[in-house]
């Protein structure tokens, strides 16, 4: 299944609040809160799952320069230069 930009942030948005939670809530209340037997173990999977998320994300993003010389690409084709 393919996710929207707009489905990763929203996920992102609540892993980074659970994590939130997972940090400044006391050992008991976050395994309660997570059904798991260590905060650590919590937030690392919090912080796995970020970092899986961040780099789908990273997949959206459009790079400013993507390294094509369109001025000679065109000049090349006998092409009016449209683009500086």
């Amino acid at each position: 299944m393919t996710m929207t930009r707009s489905e990763i942030e929203n996920e992102l948005d609540k892993l980074y609040k659970d994590l939130e939670v997972a940090h400044n809530a006391d050992e008991q209340t976050v395994c309660r809160l997570f059904n798991t037997d260590s905060k650590n173990e919590i937030i690392k999977v919090i912080t796995d799952e970020i970092d899986t998320y961040e780099d789908l994300l990273k997949e959206f993003e459009i790079p400013e320069d993507d390294g094509m010389d369109y001025i000679n690409l065109q000049l090349s084709q006998g092409m009016a230069v449209t683009h500086w």
